[in-house]
């Protein structure tokens, strides 16, 4: 729990700059890291998938769009980003979004944006499901995921589409 803290507070300082200068998460990835308390979530989700947030509709999300759209955004991820267990839907906890810049390029320009956060009291025996409805601008991206019970020795890669958007986990 205290690496779980210490990494939000570094990702709070780093949603707190004007925007991060190096990559945490591949773009259209992330990892769902179970323990007995929940699932830790770590995903990378293309800016384009909130176009309200594009406000000049240039096509591109930049630094001060984001810091605008800070609120709409935490909205959207709620309501598209979480996990099922039978008819319970458990949303993140602890939510953080770190806004990252392209490597080269326009500096102002967000990348990707990685979500980071917590499922909390989630049960991977008890029909575990976990939903993205988050894909771009043309629904045309793909969200490629590895869920991992360290303890249990478990493992499981799956790959989320628009058409595809929930998997079962474990």
């Amino acid at each position: 729990m205290h690496n779980f803290i210490t990494g939000l507070l570094m990702a709070a300082g780093l949603s707190l700059s004007s925007a991060a200068h190096a990559h945490l998460m591949v773009a259209e990835q992330g990892t769902l890291n179970f323990d007995e308390s929940g699932a830790y979530l770590v995903v990378a989700i293309d800016p384009l998938s909130f176009p309200k947030a594009d406000t000049d509709k240039n096509g591109h999300l930049s630094v001060e769009e984001f810091k605008q759209a800070h609120n709409t955004l935490f909205k959207a991820i709620q309501a598209q980003v979480f996990m099922t267990q039978g008819e319970t839907q458990k949303h993140i906890e602890g939510l953080m979004l770190s806004p990252q810049t392209a490597h080269h390029g326009d500096q102002g320009e967000i990348d990707q944006i990685v979500v980071m956060g917590k499922f909390v009291g989630v049960d991977h025996k008890q029909g575990l499901r976990f939903h993205n409805g988050l894909y771009g601008k043309n629904n045309e991206k793909q969200l490629a995921m590895r869920a991992k019970y360290k303890r249990l020795g478990l493992t499981q890669r799956f790959t989320l589409t628009a058409k595809q958007p929930t998997a079962t986990v474990f």
